[in-house]
């Protein structure tokens, strides 16, 4: 065969492959793509497209989250995410849960794309999860019953003895004890009475001069100047004597004998379960009975069943805003400051664009007027 000859031949070979490669690629079916796999793939979510969908988990806290008459959600941080929600143009939808705990989890396994409610920021939720800025600067305080002690006989006496009571009636016993014996000594030559009798007359004559203020006649110059300045001791230890027990039956009557996180052990002490307060008391070796929520806890501290709450401040402070008729206080000042945050998958697009939100809110003065809305209005 000619040179040319096998030319011809092997071009037809080339074009009979590339047909038959052109009829196979036509008639096998088109393969599938590789499902994604692993915890981010468990829910579809464009985050940059327009009018996306987002699934945000709350939990109720009032005033954080609740629901009006007609079961619509509302809020400070309802409104604070339909806000960032209107600025990113998405669509929310809402999921309840019961508890901080299974809030948290669904955010973690990615079955919610966000949570929002009064979530506080502490290292072990950040492992967990993803927080935004800081939403709401918060704390802890505490919750107790106002009872005041002037119209309970049996507390004031309670309130009466005290060791500082004590402290002053031994010093008093001192004193009294001591001018006995200078008045036994004195008075040991030429006395028909013996040392004991002495001395009791003695520590008579001494309360009766620096208590009551009874002079009597005292003939000799020296006992004059003795008795005067008895007399000024006992004005000062009087006047000493009776500032204390005012102050503390004063300050104990307007007071529920609960005045911080020191008043606390062997208190029944109630919190919400899984709350950074619960982690708080157990820390400080403070053992509470824990409720599911703090509606649950209010309704003991009314009925008697509990001595405190101890549970997030501002909470509280809208508890005690709103419930004027109920006898509570807040005890003591804000401890262990802490700021909540909205809860995020780990590594969630979303989160950036939450953030920038918040910035422009604190810019524009549209957080101010939320947060006056709910808040400022009651300070």
């Amino acid at each position: 065969m000619t040179a040319h000859g096998r030319l011809w031949t092997a071009r037809r070979r080339i074009v009979v492959l590339l047909l038959l490669a052109a009829f196979l690629a036509a008639a096998m079916p088109e393969m599938p793509a590789r499902a994604a796999s692993g915890p981010a793939a468990k829910r579809p979510m464009a985050a940059g497209a327009a009018a996306s969908t987002i699934t945000v988990g709350i939990k109720p806290l009032d005033p954080f989250v609740g629901r009006d008459d007609t079961g619509e959600y509302v809020g400070f941080s309802i409104d604070l995410w339909n806000d960032i929600a209107r600025r990113n143009d998405w669509q929310t939808r809402y999921v309840w849960y019961p508890d901080i705990r299974s809030l948290l989890d669904r955010a973690r396994d990615n079955d919610i794309d966000a949570a929002i409610s009064g979530i506080s920021i502490t290292a072990d939720r950040e492992a967990e999860v993803d927080f935004s800025y800081p939403m709401f600067d918060a704390g802890l305080q505490i919750l107790a019953a106002d009872k005041p002690a002037g119209l309970d006989l049996s507390n004031q006496l309670e309130n009466l003895v005290s060791a500082a009571t004590g402290r002053y009636l031994a010093v008093l016993l001192v004193m009294l004890v001591i001018a006995g014996a200078i008045t036994s000594a004195v008075t040991r030559v030429g006395s028909e009475h013996r040392w004991h009798r002495r001395m009791g007359e003695g520590m008579f004559r001494a309360a009766a001069v620096g208590l009551a203020g009874d002079l009597g006649e005292p003939q000799r110059l020296f006992a004059k100047i003795v008795t005067f300045a008895w007399l000024i001791a006992g004005l000062v230890f009087v006047s000493l004597f009776t500032a204390s027990i005012t102050t503390q039956l004063t300050v104990r009557s307007i007071r529920t004998g609960i005045t911080g996180i020191a008043d606390l052990p062997g208190k029944r002490v109630v919190t919400v379960r899984g709350s950074t307060a619960e982690s708080y008391l157990r820390h400080h070796d403070i053992s509470p009975r824990t409720v599911a929520s703090i509606d649950d806890a209010y309704p003991m501290l009314r009925a008697g069943n509990a001595d405190a709450i101890v549970y997030d401040s501002p909470v509280l402070q809208h508890h005690v805003d709103v419930a004027h008729d109920r006898k509570e206080t807040l005890a003591g000042q804000v401890f262990e400051p802490e700021d909540y945050g909205i809860a995020f998958p780990t590594g969630s697009a979303l989160r950036k664009r939450a953030n920038a939100s918040l910035l422009q809110m604190h810019a524009d003065g549209t957080y101010d007027e939320l947060r006056a809305r709910y808040f400022d209005s009651h300070s």
